[in-house]
């Protein structure tokens, strides 16, 4: 095993398979003089947009996983961004064991800013793996560790994991994570995240919030300034939630970030797919207050009204006799 790599592994299926690429190339364009291996983990990926992804240059090996692993889980999720192919997260280490020692997990909506090698120095020898906090404000942390019942005293995200690859197949964590995420009795928000917190509590290294640092936790100013310090900008940015910047609606600092990493994948001449047609009730709400903010008052009304309309249709339907 090449122990001086940066090993990086990515799952997913055919919805983000772009996003893959386009967080790898933001990777390997910030970490010219690192030596990188990337492995993909692909569920459901046809064979025309496999030969599209294979186009990338880029030193990725791609484990091609059996829907049988996946078909287990539950596809239904009432937070409709999250789908099937997270779970695969869970097998990668059984996957790499005697392939790697250590490798970074990522989500497929993060891209990268810096260079990487300083986590090489992250011991994680006596630990499972290294994970970044899921909040900034201690509140937000205490509820999650109120609501799972923790006896830990942070709650971290798993969009970024620096995992120990024999640590984490000794304890075990893909069947005690199958055990809780299987359980019909169990009711988390956050599936597989929520179910590796309760399985690693104790067993993590929090590390520097830099190496995961969530999109959601900045100001609509701070969104539009991110890139311009080199003193705060952050190793990987984790572009949590729905409205992500590789919508055509979503303009900003971070769309065109986005769009320069895309040119250098082979899905370069592509547009950018709008986001209307996934819009949730909620997002209506949020786009009016934008609008309204910009100026753009009829837009703005009109997203609102929307919202209205939509909260009180669904609010009459709850309240149905069955």
């Amino acid at each position: 095993m090449n122990n001086q790599k940066i090993n990086i592994a990515f799952c997913t299926d055919s919805n983000y398979l772009e996003y893959v690429a386009i967080a790898i190339k933001s990777i390997q364009l910030n970490n010219l003089h690192n030596s990188i291996q990337f492995y993909v983990f692909l569920y459901d990926v046809p064979k025309s947009e496999l030969q599209i992804f294979q186009k990338l240059d880029a030193p990725i090996e791609i484990l091609t996983i059996d829907q049988q692993e996946i078909e287990k889980y539950q596809n239904e999720h009432k937070l409709k961004h999250i789908n099937r192919s997270m779970y695969i997260r869970l097998l990668v280490p059984r996957l790499l064991l005697g392939k790697v020692d250590k490798f970074i997990y990522l989500d497929a909506d993060t891209l990268c800013f810096k260079d990487i090698s300083s986590i090489k120095q992250v011991d994680i020898d006596t630990v499972i793996c290294a994970v970044v906090s899921d909040s900034l404000k201690q509140q937000n942390v205490a509820k999650n560790v109120s609501r799972l019942k923790l006896n830990s005293a942070n709650y971290f995200n798993s969009g970024f994991l620096y995992i120990n690859t024999k640590n984490w197949c000794e304890f075990d964590v893909e069947n005690k994570v199958n055990a809780i995420l299987l359980n019909p009795q169990s009711k988390l928000i956050y599936p597989d995240q929520d179910a590796l917190n309760l399985v690693l509590q104790n067993h993590v290294k929090f590390i520097d919030c830099r190496w995961n640092y969530l999109f959601t936790w900045m100001t609509e100013s701070e969104k539009e300034q991110f890139f311009y310090h080199e003193d705060t900008l952050p190793y990987i940015i984790h572009f949590t939630g729905a409205r992500k910047p590789w919508y055509l609606e979503h303009i900003g600092l971070a769309q065109n970030l986005y769009v320069f990493y895309k040119h250098f994948t082979p899905w370069h001449k592509q547009p950018l797919k709008s986001y209307l047609p996934r819009m949730r009730i909620n997002d209506y709400r949020i786009y009016g207050k934008s609008f309204l903010k910009k100026g753009k008052l009829f837009k703005g009304t009109k997203f609102l009204i929307t919202y209205l309309l939509l909260k009180l249709k669904k609010k009459e339907k709850n309240n149905k006799p069955s």
